[in-house]
């Protein structure tokens, strides 16, 4: 064993702990450097209508219903030299108008947070994500924003990161890290679902030194972390790993890559030395133009043979592409904890939406992804693609999905902007027997700012999953008029 277990609290001792760090993570990161950031706090309430066809999310016989909608929230932001914080919290009420036993509240809390509070020398990160979401790909699902008829799941994904960094002179720079992550799950206010995935808690470190500022193109870095995830009635997951990695230069567009390194797996009811022992990969990367960099490598690690890539690509000022593949081993509830709350725009965006069925078992998972994101005179628009498999090493079993999403806005005029959006997913292979299924959705909609603090917006949204399963097939047309006054 590489770690011993710790002591074990409750579970909902646990939940209440980390909530609270989380949040007083996020709270003592923008308390501290306060003077120095300015803040806006913009709370906000709201009253919707919409009309679903399928208010019960169900397969065949499907019944209409008018949902109404109350909510308020706010929106709080600080930016300063040593301070960055974003948050928003939405809380819904819904009430249906036939089938009032689906009437219920909804929240919605997102917040990350980063500040200096040592200069140039001790920082630390925070993070929490309370979203109501669909986990299972299969059974009742509601695709707009309201309460369900079931399999809904409340998740609160929770981080928080101090690290120290010092400065070698200008040769070498060192971070240690220590993260301590959750993400549990609960059932919502309305339509909960029978069987909500493991808790799981997660205890990291990571030790770096990495070449400093007097290297340009010649850079190297050692690095070794920890890590501990330990999950309520499912398999826990320990490993340690060493990594060495250098890049050399050939010329000014070309460098060699190479990778080393050992990894140590102690994880429940897999074949840990299969994974386990010593790593290593070399590859190129090639940098042709200011706006090109793409980097690739091939080697040997968790028993096989691995590729890792990634492509940026400035296609101008105001477009870029990216691309990356990758495949590392992973824990329950390590996919939603390691994934940021914030975009690379630094918007903020939901980090508990899964491709796939949410599965709680260690994996070894491949993917492959790539974005369009740009933004040209009144148009701003996105597209991404991502093709995932996971080999569940303790089953011996396997899922692939597929997905394709894309985005479109225009400003019609200073008040008036018209939004779209679609998706596409397959899983071309399950975990579960009858787990195949296609998915599409596609969503219009006309956004209007009456004044500087009042909008509204029109929509027309459409979900259609085919899938293996008659019963888990699933249909619904949603309109819905909403507006929004800021104070």
């Amino acid at each position: 064993m590489l770690f011993a277990k710790p002591h074990q609290f409750g579970k909902k001792f646990r939940t209440v702990l980390m909530t609270g760090t989380a949040v007083v993570g996020v709270s003592v990161s923008a308390a501290v450097p306060a003077v120095a950031a300015d803040w806006t706090f913009s709370p906000y309430i709201g009253i919707g209508e919409q009309y679903t066809d399928n208010a019960l999310s169900t397969s065949n016989n499907r019944k209409s219903d008018f949902i109404t909608s109350l909510n308020a929230g706010f929106t709080v932001d600080a930016v300063g030299n040593r301070l960055n914080l974003h948050g928003s919290y939405d809380g819904s009420y819904d009430f249906y108008s036939k089938y009032t036993d689906l009437n219920g509240f909804r929240h919605n809390l997102l917040a990350s947070g980063n500040a200096e509070l040592v200069q140039e020398h001790l920082f630390v990160d925070s993070q929490i994500a309370y979203t109501e979401e669909t986990l299972n790909r299969s059974g009742n699902t509601a695709f707009s924003d309201r309460t369900g008829a079931g399999d809904r799941t409340q998740v609160l994904n929770s981080r928080i990161s101090p690290y120290y960094m010092h400065d070698f002179g200008g040769f070498a720079t060192g971070i240690a890290r220590y993260t301590y992550s959750q993400v549990t799950f609960s059932n919502p206010d309305t339509g909960g679902t029978a069987t909500t995935p493991n808790d799981s808690y997660t205890n990291a470190v990571d030790l770096k030194l990495e070449s400093g500022r007097h290297f340009a193109r010649t850079k190297w870095a050692l690095e070794g972390n920890a890590y501990n995830n330990q999950v309520d009635n499912g398999d826990d997951l320990r490993r340690a790993s060493f990594k060495g990695t250098g890049q050399m230069p050939i010329n000014k567009y070309v460098a060699l890559l190479g990778t080393t390194g050992w990894d140590e797996f102690d994880g429940d009811n897999i074949d840990n030395d299969a994974i386990s022992g010593a790593f290593y990969g070399g590859g190129v990367r090639l940098t042709p133009g200011p706006r090109t960099d793409f980097s690739l490598q091939v080697g040997h690690r968790y028993g096989g043979g691995i590729v890792d890539a990634d492509l940026t690509y400035l296609i101008s000022s105001e477009a870029a592409f990216t691309a990356s593949y990758n495949v590392d081993i992973v824990g329950a509830g390590q996919s939603l904890a390691d994934t940021d709350v914030l975009d690379t725009n630094g918007e903020l965006v939901d980090p508990n939406r899964v491709t796939g069925t949410y599965v709680d078992s260690i994996a070894k998972a491949k993917t492959a992804a790539m974005g369009l994101r740009g933004e040209k005179g009144r148009n701003t628009y996105s597209a991404t693609a991502s093709y995932i498999t996971r080999e569940f090493l303790d089953t011996n079993t396997n899922d692939k999905v597929v997905s394709f999403d894309g985005s479109y806005a225009r400003q019609l005029s200073r008040q008036l902007e018209l939004a779209l959006s679609a998706g596409y997913s397959r899983v071309i292979d399950s975990q579960f027997a009858g787990g195949k299924d296609r998915t599409f959705y596609g969503r219009s909609a006309f956004n209007y700012q009456f004044t500087e603090s009042l909008s509204g917006t029109v929509s027309y949204s459409y979900f259609n999953r085919d899938s293996e399963t008659p019963t888990d097939s699933l249909r619904e047309n949603n309109i819905s008029v909403s507006i929004k006054k800021a104070f």
